[in-house]
């Protein structure tokens, strides 16, 4: 990091491909946040990949976030050469790097996600999420360098948005982000932080749990809830009584923190991972054969204004049904390859 801290007229890039985990990696995220903090005018760049489910995927993204690179992963062994193409071609075609914005300091409070802007690639949308309390300004000025390494400012207007919840849309994005940083700095605040905003957006994270509570034969209501509390609230249905309510624990639905065991037996990824509870494994699959085999060049905000003049039944089924693939990749498809939103 030291040798590549010293260029001046390029940005070096480091690609971390990995489908495993080791132990220190908290430290190798500090470590090298401070080889990029004392380091010169132009820091590497660092992007991260991760195969299957024994590696540390939030260990990944953290060190995505420190160096301003990108992350991507694969869960399928089918998609490893696509999502890798697509991380190279992201990494390959930047146009503005060093990208700071010139927020006023009047604001009561900002939170910005991530707060490293990453660089702007040409063909990928640079999406920033974040939280402010006071009078946001009409105008931002962007400054950034260009690839002949001279300075580029732009003032870009704020555009309020009417027809699309927004804090809906990235609040996946949010939970992911700070559950990387809960996990950095083992901050039991920002564990139960992340868990209650899992709890009122009722988005799965690490820390929460899914149950399906059928109730009758026509209503089913999906309920996060806390892992400690699961114990504590379900009530398991005797057996025969068919009256009696129905219980489905989808079971945490995120991608954990590694497997330190596997990996060190050396087990490929997918030979013997833990199989999900058939309600997460559906609902996984679903997503991730919808953005990366099927659906790779439309999305879900397509069909729904597609089909809705078609029948509004459609329109509500879709729409139920894309939020409930937003848990997982969907989102991120519609974001990066057809930026419908």
């Amino acid at each position: 990091m030291k040798l590549l801290s010293d260029t001046s007229e390029s940005i070096p890039l480091v690609f971390l491909i990995t489908d495993g985990s080791v132990e220190d990696e908290r430290e190798i995220c500090n470590v090298v946040k401070g080889c990029l903090t004392s380091g010169g005018s132009v820091s590497p760049r660092i992007f991260t990949f991760g195969i299957g489910l024994y590696c540390n995927h939030y260990f990944l993204q953290m060190l995505a976030q420190i160096g301003r690179g990108h992350y991507d992963c694969t869960y399928n062994a089918d998609n490893i050469e696509l999502r890798m193409e697509r991380l190279f071609t992201t990494a390959s075609s930047v146009v503005l790097a060093d990208i700071t914005m010139n927020i006023p300091e009047n604001l009561d409070s900002l939170e910005l996600f991530p707060s490293r802007i990453p660089d702007l690639s040409f063909g990928s949308p640079l999406i920033m999420s974040g939280r402010y309390k006071g009078d946001f300004p009409d105008t931002i000025k962007v400054k950034g360098r260009l690839a002949d390494m001279s300075t580029f400012i732009m003032d870009l207007k704020v555009q309020n948005a009417k027809d699309m919840s927004f804090d809906r849309i990235l609040t996946r994005r949010q939970i992911d982000i700070l559950t990387c940083h809960a996990w950095l700095s083992e901050s039991k605040e920002l564990e139960d932080k992340v868990a209650k905003i899992s709890l009122q957006t009722s988005f799965p994270s690490e820390y929460t749990c899914l149950i399906l509570l059928q109730t009758d034969s026509e209503k089913k209501v999906p309920e996060p809830m806390l892992l400690p509390e699961i114990f504590n609230k379900i009530s398991l249905p005797k057996k025969g009584d068919s009256k009696t309510q129905k219980l489905v624990s989808l079971g945490c639905l995120g991608v954990g923190f590694g497997n330190l065991t596997a990996t060190a037996k050396n087990i490929p990824p997918g030979a013997k991972e833990p199989k999900s509870p058939e309600g997460a494994e559906i609902l996984v699959n679903a997503a991730t054969n919808c953005c990366s085999l099927v659906l790779d060049r439309c999305c879900c905000m397509c069909c729904i204004q597609t089909l809705s003049y078609m029948n509004n039944q459609c329109y509500i089924v879709l729409t139920q049904l894309c939020t409930a693939l937003a848990c997982c990749e969907c989102i991120n498809c519609c974001y990066e390859l057809c930026e419908c939103f």
